[in-house]
């Protein structure tokens, strides 16, 4: 599921609205330990000491039963599952009662469980370094901090940051948690764990979800993992003082960039909103129809009889037609607030849909959000004429950033030096303009295609979305006064 999905099913919290989001790894400590273990027993223990009691001269089930403290109706049970085993046999009937013994199978097979099997061995562990426990992972779902950085995810920090000692880790939750490349449980008894020999620090996949309070300054920072909500991970981040240490309190609980924003649209343009309940009830019905439409496309794909497909597409038609009016309602409003998880598909929208003019401004060029797919997207406009106008922080060069790595910076100024749009470096400013044509513009203090640097953190993102023309036509102005978007060179 993609981060924006996640974002999107979970962007509703009682006094709360959902600010930023972001793909995130989770901080895990992979322990190499060195551990004494055993072979654990095939037979089942008070199977087998009810044979040790026999194997000592007891014969009878009530004597065996008084020696280990248990009922005469338990032993008895055992007793007849190793008769059936053809470890143990009835040697005669004394006062009424049977008497019993072991058989040849039966000596050879005590024995065999005598002989322990103790050894020295490496065991590995995937220790949570959030919650502090040992927890069994799927190795699809660990992954290395470099493998982080090449999709853009941020590194969450653990709070104490310092790995387990050795005293920590129980046995009971080390022995669950014991990590096989075969995925197979674990077929030894632990005994002790004697040292860690070697810590590793790897990284659990999730999405990161950043509300901020309707009325004052806090901030709540979740964990969606396979997209649901970890409340564990969650509460545990929070009692350690997490969003507060990473810098998330400061960065997405201030209230300025909504100010600044006011100041640079006009308070005409803010009051022109809906209400904060209007809005709330709008995209409520757009995920809850969003959501029956997803159910419905799964029902059609999974029927296979004839009378059910008829009745199931009777419904996905309906799920459809229920998403589409959602959708007019949320697409109609002239001024409405930008949600944080619908930036890039309303850059997907207006690159679908442009037929003259493109506008999009940032503050970097990350490859991982102005990729070889979106770069295509941009060349098919080119060829059609479109005229695209691009702007950030940073200087053109042709020489590829990271040597021979995909560069979208280079590949731009490529397509500007043969004119097929222009690419500007553009003055520093809190916020970032997408027009498209005279009938789509957004206003956001979240960069189209990312920060200069590799995102390291979240903020509370601002903006708005504006269909009406006249207030278009008064961002294209802004845009060009504000951002300076004069050729650089």
């Amino acid at each position: 599921m993609r981060a924006e999905d996640v974002a999107r099913e979970n962007q509703f919290r009682e006094g709360f609205h959902l600010v930023d989001y972001a793909d995130v790894g989770l901080p895990i400590f992979r322990l190499t330990i060195e551990a004494i273990t055993t072979s654990i027993r095939a037979m089942p223990t008070i199977h087998e000491f009810t044979m040790r009691c026999l194997s000592l001269g007891e014969t009878r089930e009530d004597q065996i039963a008084r020696m280990l403290g248990l009922s005469d109706e338990i032993i008895g049970g055992a007793i007849n599952s190793l008769i059936l085993d053809g470890l143990v046999s009835r040697t005669a009937i004394i006062d009424g009662r049977s008497a019993f013994a072991l058989t040849a199978l039966g000596d050879e097979k005590l024995a065999e469980e005598a002989q322990e099997v103790i050894q020295e061995e490496m065991i590995v562990v995937d220790y949570d370094a959030m919650r502090r426990k040992p927890i069994r992972l799927a190795g699809e779902n660990v992954v290395r901090a470099a493998e982080l950085r090449n999709f853009g995810a941020i590194e969450i920090r653990p709070y104490p940051i310092e790995p387990p000692d050795i005293g920590d880790l129980a046995i009971p939750d080390v022995g669950r948690a014991i990590r096989r490349r075969d995925g197979q449980d674990f077929h030894r008894n632990i005994l002790s764990l004697k040292r860690i020999v070697r810590r590793s620090n790897v990284f659990r996949e999730a999405v990161g979800l950043v509300f901020a309070s309707d009325k004052g300054n806090e901030v709540q920072v979740a964990f969606a993992i396979d997209g649901k909500i970890s409340e564990s991970h969650e509460r545990a981040f929070a009692e350690n003082g997490g969003p507060k240490k990473m810098g998330f309190m400061k960065a997405a609980g201030t209230r300025s960039s909504q100010a600044w924003l006011q100041r640079l649209v006009g308070v005409e343009a803010i009051q022109a909103m809906p209400s904060s309940l209007d809005m709330q009830n709008i995209r409520a019905e757009e995920s809850e129809a969003r959501r029956l439409r997803e159910l419905a496309k799964i029902a059609a794909e999974n029927a296979q009889s004839l009378a059910a497909k008829k009745k199931v597409t009777a419904a996905l038609d309906v799920a459809e037609e229920r998403f589409a009016l959602a959708r007019h309602k949320l697409e109609i409003l002239p001024v409405r607030p930008l949600s944080c998880f619908e930036q890039d598909e309303i850059l997907d929208e207006a690159v679908r849909n442009v037929h003259k003019s493109l506008v999009i401004t940032s503050a970097g060029l990350q490859p991982t959000i102005l990729h070889q797919y979106r770069l295509r997207d941009i060349d098919n406009l080119i060829s059609n004429r479109v005229s695209i106008h691009i702007g950030s922080f940073l200087s053109r060069q042709t020489e590829p950033r990271g040597g021979a790595y995909f560069d979208p910076l280079s590949e731009l100024t490529k397509r500007h030096n043969s004119r097929s749009l222009k690419l500007y470096k553009t003055r520093r400013s809190a916020f970032f303009y997408l027009i498209k044509d005279d009938d789509l513009a957004v206003v956001s203090n979240c960069p189209f295609f990312g920060q200069v640097s590799r995102r390291s953190g979240f903020q509370r993102v601002v903006g708005l979305v504006i269909r009406d023309r006249r207030r278009v036509a008064e961002v294209k102005e802004l845009a060009a006064k504000a951002f300076g978007l004069t050729s650089n060179g």
